[in-house]
């Protein structure tokens, strides 16, 4: 394989990657996207979700390729230094830091299975890759969201958004609501929810340096549960690049025949 098939994945694996750093900068700036009920921030998780799938697919692919850590370490260090363009220096630099850690481990996992297979299988050798590749990030934007997060709450505390108090106030009001119809003035559902919002302020703070550390593990659980789902398309997809790319001749497999030692008594 020469050295354009080996590295043509880099250059696209850059790009995606900067559109998914990109992405992610809203999340460390508020934590009320986690609280969002509406269908735009469950469309954003999944977006996201597809984005981080996408990144470990085409990094992995192209480990596969190149198998050589000098043609791997310069796009490894390049992506871990995307961050700073889209965070504040201090978040770039711990989320760029566990970027190139995942990609680090992900290369050497990957590689010692491309050394020590027997037969090649995408399926069985380079789907966990991309599993763990995946774990690593969320575990790694987690950390740093809890990072962005709690420096926000320090700064500004903490206040329940709007928007869930407003839900929780329609749940539980809502048949009630429906028959007086508009007698309630507005002043008095502006009343309700500051009185709902004080009591659930008054509730949380003894508990406020917790808030960050819980934030981050719903974010994480989230990330992880649409993960599970979507995991299930790299079985195919790795199927269907891999059948693509032996019928353009990108690729081609040969079949080796290799003296067996077997002890005899």
């Amino acid at each position: 394989m020469n050295l354009a098939k080996k590295l043509v994945l880099a250059p696209i694996f850059l790009i995606f990657f900067a559109l998914l750093t990109s992405q992610l900068a809203p999340f460390f700036k508020s934590y009320e996207i986690i609280f969002s009920l509406s269908s735009n921030s469950l469309i954003q998780f999944i977006a996201l979700a597809f984005l981080i799938l996408i990144n470990g697919l085409i990094f992995n692919l192209f480990i596969t390729f190149a198998q050589n850590w000098k043609m791997v370490l310069p796009v490894a260090l390049i992506a871990s230094a995307l961050p700073m363009l889209f965070l504040t220096p201090f978040l770039g630099l711990v989320f760029g830091l566990g970027v190139l850690i995942s990609l680090s481990l992900t290369y050497l996992t990957l590689t010692n299975k491309l050394k020590t297979y027997l037969t090649f299988n995408p399926n069985s050798l380079i789907s966990p890759s991309i599993k763990h590749f995946i774990s690593l990030f969320i575990l790694v934007f987690s950390l740093t969201y809890f990072l962005s997060i709690n420096q926000i709450i320090q700064k500004t505390g903490f206040q329940i958004p709007d928007s869930l108090i407003d839900t929780a106030i329609k749940l539980t009001s809502g048949q009630q609501s429906e028959q007086i119809g508009n007698i309630i003035p507005q002043i008095s559902n502006d009343l309700i929810k500051q009185t709902v919002k004080d009591q659930i302020q008054n509730l949380i703070k003894p508990y406020l340096n917790f808030i960050p550390a819980i934030l981050a593990l719903l974010l994480f659980i989230s990330l992880q549960s649409l993960i599970s789902i979507i995991n299930l398309l790299i079985h195919p997809l790795l199927w269907i690049i891999f059948y693509i790319l032996e019928k353009t001749g990108f690729i081609k497999f040969v079949v080796e025949q290799r003296p067996v030692r077997k002890m005899i008594i």
